[in-house]
């Protein structure tokens, strides 16, 4: 019951066509990606996802196992989605095709979920909030805090794993003071987990004390006037990625 392994918003540098790409140009690829995986319904459609998935994957350089360790915070939900759908269709009466539909609609999200998780394990969190920052600047026209929306999902991204390794730490100290956090029924495991939690949010709140007095001293204003370090450079292979995308998912959605 240890944190230890997760990956979950960890950014695992490999060099690989896809780490050089523009932020934005991932982001918007996958934005087109989710929009045509939602909609398909057909298993040749769930098989052609899952195959490009596969070869995102392998171009990536990044090991299955460590995608399948970084999604596995997320397979809560796509359990969730299998057994919610076979009670739904043993409740209907026709079983044999509620579950096929639970099956199919589970591998789709989870396909979608590891299109998804594949994002932070290739793009450095500087850099996604910075693409993030650049997406959303137009809106700050009417208003909108780009930059500082972008800023806090950049920072929950790099902390992410901190705080995984925190909660880590913190239940090694309580399981070696004799706590029972992986035994009992559902509550018994709730309730043992309240020393746990407390501790964290301490952290948690230190932490984020820390980086505003850090933010604060640094002269911290907002976005207003800022420069970044390493400017983002939109390449030709990231329009051809980005239309390669839009006609991958025109078809799929189309067909």
């Amino acid at each position: 019951m240890y944190f230890t392994n997760v990956n979950l918003g960890q950014y695992i540098p490999t060099g690989s066509f896809i780490h050089r790409l523009d932020p934005r140009a991932k982001l918007f690829s996958l934005l087109l990606i989710i929009s045509a995986i939602f909609p398909s319904k057909g298993v040749i459609a769930l098989g052609f996802w899952t195959a490009l998935l596969v070869l995102a994957v392998h171009v990536s350089k990044i090991s299955w196992r460590i995608v399948l360790r970084a999604s596995r915070p997320v397979m809560f939900l796509v359990i969730f989605t299998l057994v919610f759908n076979m009670i739904a269709a043993s409740w209907g009466g026709n079983l044999g095709r509620g579950i096929r539909t639970s099956f199919f609609m589970a591998s789709r999200l989870l396909v979608l979920m590891m299109f998804a998780v594949l994002l932070p394990l290739t793009t450095a969190p500087l850099e996604l909030a910075d693409g993030l920052d650049a997406l959303l600047s137009p809106l700050a026209r009417v208003g909108f805090p780009a930059h500082e929306s972008a800023m806090m999902i950049g920072m929950a991204l790099r902390f992410i794993p901190l705080l995984m390794q925190e909660t880590d730490k913190i239940m090694r100290a309580q399981l070696s003071r004799g706590a029972r956090l992986d035994q009992g029924n559902i509550f018994q495991r709730v309730k043992a987990f309240f020393p746990v939690l407390i501790p964290l949010f301490i952290i948690i709140f230190r932490r984020a004390d820390d980086i505003a007095v850090a933010m604060e001293a640094r002269g911290y204003e907002g976005g207003e006037g800022r420069t970044r370090r390493k400017p983002l450079v939109w390449k030709m292979t990231d329009s051809l990625v980005l239309v390669m995308c839009a006609v991958i998912s025109g078809v799929s959605f189309i067909l």
